[in-house]
């Protein structure tokens, strides 16, 4: 039998923290927690957390900034689901942190039951994911090579250096080479759920793509109103 999940909780509210905490303890989750972003880093040095919560706003560096460290690291917590709290209700800053790895976003207040449904969706696709690992085989197209079960993508040999996200959208693409596939049928296979503008968050993603893959980056080919699809002549 699988043992408890870990979430990571870091916010700079403590009655937030503890309200968070408790309900998450009632779910039969371990919960550690943390008030700003730099005791994080420390505690993610010595725990891999199933799932973190982070605030957008939190004193010193950022939740943005702290999820940009998390994805550009080598360690185990790079794949870690993220989840946003923020105050702010406009799309900026819930894009951007999309956009920067994140997987899910909630607006303060918050309802406690959507939440803790939103969490156990989240470790459920990562579980899921982990599962696939082994099944999921290796693709090539020309000089590319991605190894699913490794979450590695080479160019003639050489690694590269793409998020959790760009790795998942890549690998999709290459492994339905030359399918359409739309931008909305991405946020919901990646990301796990539709999103407001969409739009931004992909093409973002797909300009990291075409600048990892160099010359190659020509067979990522933009679908006027459609998506995107892999076009390699290989």
């Amino acid at each position: 039998m699988q043992g408890k999940q870990t979430i990571l909780v870091i916010d700079d509210e403590p009655a937030l923290l503890k309200s968070v905490k408790e309900r998450l303890e009632l779910e039969n989750y371990n919960v550690l927690t943390c008030q700003s972003a730099e005791q994080a880093v420390e505690t993610l040095r010595r725990f891999t957390p199933d799932l973190m919560v982070v605030d957008l706003r939190l004193p010193g560096m950022s939740g943005l900034d702290l999820c940009r460290q998390v994805r550009a690291s080598d360690g185990a917590s790079r794949l870690t689901p993220i989840i946003f709290l923020t105050t702010d209700r406009s799309e900026v800053n819930k894009v951007l942190g999309l956009e920067l790895g994140g997987d899910d976003y909630m607006t303060k207040p918050f309802s406690p039951a959507e939440f803790v449904a939103r969490v156990k969706a989240l470790i459920r696709r990562s579980l899921a994911s982990g599962e696939r690992d082994g099944a999921e085989g290796t693709v090539s197209s020309g000089a590319l090579e991605i190894d699913y079960a490794a979450h590695e993508a080479k160019l003639s040999g050489r690694l590269l250096d793409l998020s959790p996200k760009e790795f998942e959208i890549l690998y999709l693409l290459v492994k339905k080479s030359g399918r359409v596939m739309t931008r909305q049928f991405l946020m919901e296979r990646v990301w796990g759920r539709p999103y407001i503008n969409t739009s931004r968050v992909i093409d973002t993603h797909i300009k990291n793509l075409r600048k990892a893959l160099g010359k190659m980056g020509s067979d990522l080919v933009t679908v006027e109103g459609l998506g995107y699809k892999w076009a390699s002549q290989d």
